[in-house]
């Protein structure tokens, strides 16, 4: 939940005044506001030093921690960045040597002192060439060159005269050392990369000391900063500062002032501040403010979307996966995290709670849909009890057998055994196909499209309307949107010809949803223009513009059957192919083709499921733009 934040003033005398932050530091819950609203305090060469030295262990293998340091930190410090720096520059000089001993191989190895010598004694000038393969054969070379080799479409020259020479279309090789020098030092260069990357991974038992060195100085440092933020009145006989506080914790206060002379006073809020946000949430609470905070803060005034947007992601992301199976795979990986590193804390820890909750909806969606790894279930299979999907499907059979409708002559048509049917599950096994030499059940296929496309628009219209209702007292023409939705969700079914889950259900008949849809359609549209027109005035006509953004919003939800299909449709190639080859090449087939679809999968359900929140939710129920309650306090390593 998002708490709000009071306004105070700290006045005391400066024999207080380091204790007094030392104490704030140690509770964490005050924010200090700076006298002179600057900017944060860039980090001090020190800081800066351990965080890069840290940066370099990181990389290295994990080794057990010294028990004992008794060096000075400054110096490990320096020595790791040492290391880091000469390892860096070895690697670099060892490139620039990799690329001269290529562009030099094809010439040969030869003595630089010999060629020397022989320039000296022989009065001659000896220089090296090379050109282009296709480029030699175009135009005439001068004949006193001396071939010398070919490689990578180049042909290589010798040229020894008296003098200097140039060719037309030739590029002089300037060689400063020879092949055999160059390859020497690459070995003392891969020597030496070698001892001091020895080093610097005997060097990754530091690591926690560093993290504790480091974490000192930020405290320290964080501790001088807030410091700063004092103002001292009366020739310095006192000091004043302004702080942001919790509600919650406004009776702390006086327990941390107890020991002091310190007077606290709960001062207003001016319009220049800018108040921070703070939220406090606990279990899976704190799982989705971490989703939350990736996209933005809340502002002071909204409610916060913590568990909203956990669920409806954890939804989202299942109805993306559709597929018990890919979600089982999950929740081993998640039980697996769980118990195997018991002492996870923090943001790891809520990160394998969200995989947790990802991975368990995912199961209970699979189920009710009755996906398996992409496997194609028959109508009379015993796992199709459990399927939400496959009643839904039998519903729908059974009304169209009753009503006799379009849909159902267009399959006695193409299926006439279908008349024989006396029930819907018998309507749905009965119509068999052929695709790709598999047997398919057409009207399954069909019925189970239908109903998915139907759902996810559903989810839309139930998604939009709850963030409109949320907020319905700051825009109360959200009421009309929810109405009109729900109309358009009845009416259109009988402009597309359609039979919608509510009429084949036998909860409301076609004429009725038609005419009651209708009239809550256009009913819904003229409230919203009128009670926007009533709140807002004259602005109130710009709500004529959300009739397409608030319908092409809710069409933007079909993308969870689109992701959902298409996730299928891998599972079932990847499976059709490795049945086609046999066990052993089939296994490796399968097992590949669903690690690469979970992959996809994994990403689109993250991506989609977050950004229906993010833009379409958060469209109507959140302003956004806060800012984050930063208070002082020790950070500490576990």
């Amino acid at each position: 939940m998002i708490i709000d934040v009071v306004k105070y003033l700290f006045v005391g005398v400066p024999e207080d005044l380091d204790h007094f932050f030392e104490k704030a530091q140690k509770e964490g819950f005050i924010q200090f506001i700076p006298s002179n609203k600057k900017k944060g305090a860039d980090f001090p060469q020190d800081v800066q030093d351990l965080i890069n030295a840290l940066k370099a262990l990181r990389k290295q293998p994990k080794m057990k921690e010294f028990e004992r340091v008794e060096r000075d930190p400054k110096e490990v410090t320096e020595r790791i960045l040492y290391l880091k720096n000469t390892i860096d520059a070895l690697y670099e000089e060892q490139r620039i040597l990799d690329a001269e001993i290529l562009r030099i191989a094809p010439l040969g190895d030869f003595s630089l002192e010999e060629i020397r010598k022989l320039e000296h004694e022989g009065h001659r000038k000896v220089q090296f060439f090379c050109v282009k393969t296709a480029k030699r054969h175009k135009e005439k070379l001068g004949e006193d060159l001396i071939y010398l080799n070919t490689e990578y479409d180049l042909d290589y020259f010798m040229s020894v005269d008296e003098k200097v020479r140039s060719f037309p279309g030739m590029i002089e090789m300037r060689i400063e050392r020879s092949l055999g020098e160059l390859k020497n030092r690459y070995g003392e260069l891969k020597d030496s990369i070698h001892n001091y990357e020895g080093e610097l991974k005997e060097h990754a038992g530091y690591i926690h000391f560093l993290k504790m060195e480091l974490t000192r100085h930020f405290n320290t440092s964080s501790l001088d900063f807030a410091k700063t933020e004092v103002t001292k009145p009366l020739e310095g006989a006192l000091f004043s500062v302004e702080a942001w506080v919790p509600k919650n914790r406004r009776v702390d206060i006086t327990k941390l002032l107890e020991d002091f002379k310190i007077f606290a006073e709960e001062i207003a809020i001016e319009k220049s501040d800018r108040v921070p946000t703070y939220m406090e949430n606990k279990k899976l609470g704190s799982v989705g403010e971490d989703l939350v905070r990736i996209y933005d803060i809340p502002a002071t005034d909204d409610k916060d979307p913590s568990r909203w947007v956990l669920t409806s992601f954890a939804i989202f992301f299942a109805m993306i996966i559709s597929d018990a199976g890919y979600g089982m795979i999950f929740l081993t990986l998640a039980l697996f995290l769980r118990f195997k590193f018991t002492k996870l804390e923090g943001m790891v820890r809520r990160l394998v709670t969200l995989l947790t909750v990802l991975a368990s909806t995912c199961i209970i969606w699979g189920v009710l849909t009755g996906s398996y790894f992409g496997l194609d279930l028959a109508p009379g299979n015993p796992v199709n009890k459990v399927s939400m999907l496959h009643h839904l499907s039998i519903a729908k059979a059974d009304y169209h057998m009753k009503m006799k409708d379009d849909v159902y002559e267009d399959w006695i048509k193409k299926y006439p055994q279908l008349k024989d049917a006396k029930t819907g599950e018998q309507f749905l096994s009965g119509a068999i196909g052929e695709k790709e030499g598999h047997k398919v059940y057409e009207v399954v296929v069909e019925f189970h499209d239908n109903i998915l496309i139907e759902i996810a628009i559903l989810a839309g219209i139930i998604h939009v309307a709850l963030s409109l209702l949320r907020y319905f007292r700051r825009h109360i023409a959200g009421l009309g949107w929810v109405a009109a939705m729900l109309g358009g969700y009845l009416f259109f079914p009988s402009m597309l010809q359609a039979t919608s889950m509510v009429n084949f259900l036998g909860l409301i008949s076609k004429p009725f949803a038609e005419h009651i849809g209708i009239q809550l359609l256009y009913g819904g549209m003229g409230l919203a223009f009128l009670l926007a027109f009533i709140q807002c005035r004259v602005r109130g006509f710009a709500e004529i513009a959300k009739i397409i953004e608030i319908f092409a919003d809710v069409l933007s939800y079909l993308r969870l059957y689109a992701l959902a299909l298409a996730g299928m449709i891998l599972a079932a190639t990847f499976n059709g192919i490795g049945k086609e080859l046999g066990y052993v090449g089939g296994f490796f087939v399968i097992l590949i083709g669903h690690c690469v679809n979970i992959t996809l999968s994994t990403m689109g359900g993250v991506i989609h499921g977050l950004r229906l929140n993010f833009i379409e939710w958060y469209h109507y129920s959140f302003e956004g733009g806060g800012k984050t309650f930063n208070p002082l306090k020790l950070l500490k390593i576990k």
